[in-house]
Formats: structure tokens, C-alpha cells, sequence
């Protein structure tokens, strides 16, 4: 027992000893890395969500490392200029410029499931940060265990696509899927089929948004093809062919009310950009997409689109199709956080995804009045001309 204890405690050391020898070698932050980064940071990614510029300068008995990602060789050369400017002419540059040139000539994706979920780590526990759409094209920048980083379109916001849910194609297959005639899903919710049958098996389901190669028209169902070569049967009263749809695409105040109410009862869904789910943001970018505008992901950054628009007591200066944003007020030592929008429909009345998509009033005469939202409106922007 006693030998087998002072083995016990002599193996204790020597793991001990060789952690601190590891410990000792490890490479450790340069003192000072974060104020040569930060100017550079803000200058080639100032939002994070849209440009990778992830950079690390380290310490290490073989000397300064510089390491890390970004999307242009520009970046890079400016890193390693300010780094050798700031006395270090010796660092070792490991910067990779993306994408990753491993992923050779296919660096285009195009979804090929109806719902993509865009994660903001390579794993399926990890949040939720957008959707996309099938037939909705991407730009790859690296694969990492089964996830691709990705950017969507057309708002190049970054975030993880499960392998499994994208074709990888080149540039000149992605220009091959876009000149083909094309049919949009117009209905919320829609299958395609293996025969053109409503009771035929299904090949996958299909939200409002999504894109299909057209092959043809059989009676009350169209033939389409899919991004992954996998062909079916729609229903006609579902589609429009791309150039009709986009030929009768009018962004004005009543289509926007129209495509708004059909996502009514909708559940709320923290990332959510489909007709399976919204949050509030995604449920604004995705009625204004389906009207012919585009706008960023986020509710941030929607607040900086458009014009603003003064807001009174009666709100008779808003217009139906304004944006409304909701949120906290700047105080001492605290900026402005907007957290909610909304898009207005007019008589004090904004549609909104919140729990689910629904309709409350800005006017305290209104049964559907919110007390709370109203004490939290910030601001208005019109983004209709």
C-alpha cells in the first residue's frame, strides 16, 4: 500500500512538473496587441456580423507570432506592417487570408434544404443567428468538422451552415443554377413532390422565399429541379416564375401590409428569417425582402437605414410601411439599446414578431394598445420612397 502511494504521489509530480514546462512554453499575449489590433479592426471589420478579422499577436521563446483570419490580403499586410511598425521586424506571420484555399474552385454554396440555419459557432447547440433559404446562394470562406462559414446573400452576414445542408459549387455553377429559368415559392408553406400528386411522396417542403430550377409545366403542377439535382412536382398556385414575380414586385405601403399579415400567429424564433418561425427583425427583412428590399439582418443595423421620421404624441407623422423601433433610452453613463421593431400599418397600428407575429396599437384609445412598447419607441425610419 505505501509503495503503491509514493508511486502514486511521484507520478503526481512529474505531471505536475511537465504541466509547468508546457505552461512555460505556451505562447502568451503580446502586452500592448490589443491597441495596434483595434485601429485595424475597426477600419477592415467594424461589424463584426459581416467581416472576419480575427487576429492574435503572441509571445513565445521562438519569438512574436502573428496569427489568425481575415478576408483580405489588404488586412494582412496592414497587420503585419503595424505589428513590424510597432518594433517587433522579426514577427512570423501566420495570417490566413480567406477562404481557405483548401476549399479549391468551389467556394459557393447553394441551399438545398427549405430552412438553412445560419449558427454563430460550428456546433448545433450554438445560437441561432439567421436563416437562409433553398436556392439561396452563399459565399464558403473555410469548412471546419462538418460546418462551412459562410456568408449569406444578399447581406453577407457571417455565420455556420451544416455541411449536409449546402451544394458546393464554383462560380461558374453557381452563374449555371441563377441563368436557368427559375419558379419562387410565393405560398407561406408549400411541398414538392415526387410525382404531380398530392398524395405522392415528398422530395422536401419549401417556404415563401425559396428558389427552384423550373423544368416544365404538367397540368396544375410544375416540374422543378433542385440545387443538389434532385427533381419533383410543386403545385402551380404556388410559384411564379422568377421574372413574373419580380416584374410585379412593387414596394409600396399596401404590399407591404399584404405580405405582412400572411405570417400572422407566426411563433417567435431568436434567429428566425422564415415562414417557420421570426424574430423580429428577420420577420421585418423578410417582408421587405418578398417586396423588393433589401435590408441588413439585424435590428441595429436596420435602425440606420432609410430616413427618420419625427415622432408625436398622436404619431400622425408616420406613414403605413415605416419601421419602428423600440428599445431603452440613453441616460448618464448608459447609450441607446434597440432591441424590437416593428413595421407600422397605419391608424396607430404596428405588425410586429413577438411571441408570435401579431398587431398592437400605439394608441391608448385602441383595445390592442401596448403601453409598455409605446413608453419604448425610439425611433422611425421610412424606408419606402
Amino acid at each position: 500500500m505505501r509503495i503503491r502511494r509514493r508511486s502514486l504521489i511521484l507520478t503526481l509530480c512529474m505531471v505536475v512538473a511537465a504541466g509547468a514546462v508546457t505552461t512555460a512554453q505556451a505562447p502568451a499575449n503580446l502586452p500592448g496587441a490589443e491597441d495596434i489590433l483595434k485601429p485595424l479592426r475597426e477600419r477592415f471589420a467594424p461589424d463584426r456580423r459581416l467581416a472576419v478579422f480575427d487576429i492574435s499577436i503572441t509571445t513565445s521563446p521562438q519569438g512574436v507570432i502573428v496569427g489568425g483570419e481575415v478576408e483580405q490580403a489588404e488586412a494582412k499586410d496592414a497587420v503585419m506592417r503595424a505589428v513590424r511598425a510597432a518594433g517587433y521586424d522579426t514577427a512570423a506571420d501566420r495570417i490566413v487570408v480567406l477562404p481557405d484555399p483548401a476549399l479549391g474552385a468551389d467556394r459557393r454554396g447553394v441551399v438545398r434544404v427549405s430552412v438553412a440555419n445560419v449558427r454563430s459557432k460550428p456546433s448545433h447547440p450554438a445560437e441561432m443567428a439567421t436563416q437562409t433559404v433553398l436556392g439561396w446562394s452563399v459565399r464558403v470562406l473555410k469548412k471546419q468538422s462538418g460546418w462551412y462559414l459562410v456568408h449569406t446573400d444578399p447581406d453577407g452576414y457571417l455565420g455556420w451552415i451544416e455541411e449536409l445542408q449546402l451544394t458546393l459549387v464554383s462560380d461558374e455553377r453557381l452563374k449555371a443554377w441563377t441563368a436557368n429559368p427559375r419558379v419562387i415559392v410565393t405560398a407561406p408553406v408549400s411541398v414538392v413532390r415526387e410525382r404531380a400528386d398530392a398524395g405522392a411522396a415528398p422530395v422536401t417542403d419549401v417556404v415563401i422565399g425559396g428558389l427552384l430550377r423550373s423544368e416544365g409545366v404538367e397540368g396544375a403542377w410544375v416540374k422543378v429541379g433542385l440545387p443538389d439535382g434532385r427533381q419533383g412536382y410543386i403545385r402551380g398556385e404556388d410559384t411564379k416564375t422568377l421574372e413574373a414575380w419580380m416584374a410585379a414586385t412593387r414596394p409600396v405601403a399596401s404590399n407591404i401590409e399584404k405580405t405582412a399579415l400572411q405570417f400572422m400567429g407566426t411563433p417567435y424564433l431568436w434567429g428566425g428569417t422564415s415562414s417557420k418561425g421570426f424574430d423580429c427583425s428577420g420577420y421585418v427583412k423578410t417582408v421587405l425582402h418578398l417586396n423588393g428590399i433589401e435590408m441588413p439582418r439585424d435590428t441595429d443595423q436596420q435602425a440606420e437605414q432609410g430616413t427618420a421620421v419625427p415622432i408625436d404624441a398622436g404619431v400622425d407623422q408616420l406613414r403605413s410601411g415605416d419601421l419602428l423601433f423600440f428599445g431603452t433610452r440613453a441616460a448618464a453613463g448608459r447609450s441607446e439599446r434597440i432591441s424590437h421593431v416593428g413595421i407600422y400599418v397605419g391608424n396607430g397600428e404596428f405588425l410586429h414578431a413577438s411571441g408570435l407575429v401579431r398587431r398592437n396599437s400605439l394608441l391608448p384609445a385602441s383595445a390592442i394598445y401596448s403601453e409598455s412598447l409605446r413608453n419604448r419607441l425610439l425611433r422611425a425610419r421610412r424606408v419606402l420612397k
